[in-house]
């Protein structure tokens, strides 16, 4: 089958929660059909990552994300009423390379990664699925419920402008996929009769296995330590992180004046950083291996109180056989049968007194438990299958449409060919850090 796959972001390195999950899928793509990959990248540095992305694809565009034009049009649609989150991303030179493809390339289906690129393909024929991941209009309401005027203005518009789009494209495109049954249960209150289903993230369990990672004395001297790692540019991040500190961490240093408060992730922001001018804070910056430092945890926390979308911090830290302690809102993403492997809660107060126990707790049975109860619901899932399946369904939903029709008849490209083998030793390789969403 001839896909196109339109990302907002070059789903490589898969070092953060959205470049994971689309390189996965990208990945399982290729392993069965031939696919043409058009897509944004951030930084001038990203260029090196071109020749591996190019080993799954047929072909492959990458267009510089300009940052005065993207700024500048979101402004104006700001101004003018229309979500920011998609003129960000607009651009003449990728709607006639997108259009080009198409014309030429006759598809037989579009995948869009984010719902800020359904914008490319709005007046297609083809069969479009959209993996939406999240669905950002709630997020922006979430944002703005946790912030004060004038930002919680500019969030809450961009909720409510962002939803109408968010509802149309749902009710355009053939199917949708939302990341957790929490997105999916959301978007389908708001868009009755659309074709929603969820799409759980694929993990390498591999990859985070404790056994072999050890703990260097650099980061044992922290230790007993509480650890949170994600990207700490991101606002739910940053206000997990803050909040935390502000209204658990200091009461836990009454009662274990030794713990310490580990922040790994990316690109912290100045009220990230300045927490770290609290000695018992650790606030590291980029990080090329979270593996060592969530060896090295009593217990790895999750205290977001803003979004919900999948928080793969959560089960790489599960993997690792750290104990695990989030918020409720957390605990929506995480799917019923591995609730019991973590700990839930949102008091303060309580939220202390657990934590403390984690701290001065010796044990890891239960914690490797955990561990053997995450490898075999990743064992189970049955990711790849899960994607074709969707994709086949896709397809089906359209059997009206002549051209839909046509595909079904021929049968979807056969699924018992093996991957490249350049592809499958390149993807064997792939470890992924902690710094997602």
């Amino acid at each position: 089958m001839r896909i196109l796959f339109i990302a907002h972001r070059l789903p490589y390195p898969p070092n953060k929660g959205d470049k994971i999950r689309s390189f996965r899928e990208l990945e399982a793509l290729a392993c069965r059909h031939e696919v043409d990959l058009f897509c944004f990248y951030d930084q001038p540095e990203d260029t090196q990552y071109f020749p591996i992305v190019r080993q799954y694809c047929r072909d492959f565009y990458a267009e510089k994300i300009s940052w005065w034009r993207s700024r500048v049009q979101a402004s104006l649609a700001y101004a003018s009423g229309s979500p920011f989150t998609t003129a960000f991303y607009r651009s003449p030179k990728m709607t006639l390379r997108v259009r080009k493809a198409r014309t030429e390339r006759k598809y037989d289906l579009i995948f869009v990664f984010s719902s800020s690129m359904a914008q490319y393909v709005d007046d297609a024929s083809e069969t479009r699925v959209l993996d939406m991941v999240d669905v950002d209009s709630d997020k922006w309401n979430q944002y703005a419920d946790y912030t004060r005027p004038p930002a919680s203005w500019l969030w809450g518009a961009e909720g409510r402008r962002l939803a109408k789009y968010e509802s149309r494209w749902a009710r355009k495109f053939s199917m949708t996929l939302l990341s957790t049954r929490a997105e999916a249960e959301s978007l389908r209150r708001n868009v009755a009769g659309a074709n929603i289903e969820e799409l759980e993230n694929r993990m390498d369990i591999s990859y985070f296995d404790p056994n072999p990672v050890v703990v260097p004395p650099e980061i044992a001297t922290w230790q007993p330590y509480i650890i949170f790692t994600g990207s700490m540019d991101y606002f739910p991040n940053v206000d997990a992180v803050t909040f935390f500190y502000r209204e658990v961490f200091r009461a836990i240093r009454v009662l274990v004046p030794r713990a310490r408060f580990v922040i790994a992730g990316r690109n912290p922001t100045r009220a990230v950083r300045q927490l770290g001018s609290d000695p018992a804070v650790l606030v590291t910056g980029t990080i090329l291996d979270i593996r060592p430092y969530l060896r090295g945890a009593s217990v790895a926390i999750g205290p977001l109180r803003v979004a919900r979308g999948v928080q793969t911090k959560i089960f790489e830290a599960m993997a690792m056989g750290v104990p695990v302690v989030i918020s409720s809102r957390v605990a929506k993403a995480v799917p019923e049968c591995l609730l019991s492997g973590v700990s839930v809660e949102d008091d303060p107060g309580r939220l202390t007194a657990v934590l403390v126990q984690k701290l001065q707790s010796r044990t890891t049975v239960s914690e490797m438990s955990t561990r053997r109860l995450l490898i075999e619901y990743y064992s189970s899932l049955q990711w790849e299958d899960q994607l074709e399946d969707r994709l086949r369904r896709a397809l089906d939903s359209r059997s009206h449409n002549e051209h839909a029709s046509a595909i079904h008849t021929a049968g979807i490209h056969d699924e018992t060919q093996h991957c490249n083998p350049a592809i499958r030793n390149n993807a064997a390789s792939l470890g992924a850090s902690a710094d997602d969403n």
